[in-house]
């Protein structure tokens, strides 16, 4: 890997909301929880393949592609991790200002920290148990 991933992975390409939003992101459980471990699933897939030194697995997968996807995905993850360790919680509030309730609702419906309200026809308690629909 190059000594400095920093040639291609720039924070001055990014403005401080693009920053914010991106924290937002590495900052929630879906990043540290779901989508850091998948990409490090692939890397050692790609790894995998790469000490793979069949023919067939030459001529389907050439070691310099091989090696390029190592090298950006091990870059990004060096990336993230430093826009972690760097991450401004008042850059990722002033990112999310923007953001509309109703987006935020949806945000934490989809993450199962809201349950759906009772409808207006619905009664909110309980009825009594019918036996027949045991």
């Amino acid at each position: 890997m190059p000594a400095d991933f920093r040639e291609f992975f720039d924070l001055q390409k990014l403005d401080e909301q693009q920053l914010g939003q991106i924290e937002f992101v590495l900052a929630s459980p879906a990043y540290s929880d779901s989508f850091k471990p998948y990409l490090q699933g692939i890397l050692n897939q790609l790894n995998q393949l790469w000490k793979d030194r069949s023919k067939t697995r030459s001529d389907q997968y050439p070691d310099d592609f091989l090696a390029g996807g190592v090298v950006f995905g091990e870059g990004l993850l060096k990336f993230f991790d430093l826009l972690i360790h760097e991450t401004s919680i008042e850059r990722i509030h002033a990112a999310m200002s923007d953001v509309s309730n109703d987006t935020l609702y949806d945000l934490c419906r989809q993450r199962g920290e809201v349950r759906p309200v009772v409808g207006l026809d619905q009664s909110a308690t309980p009825g009594k148990a019918d036996p027949d629909e045991f």
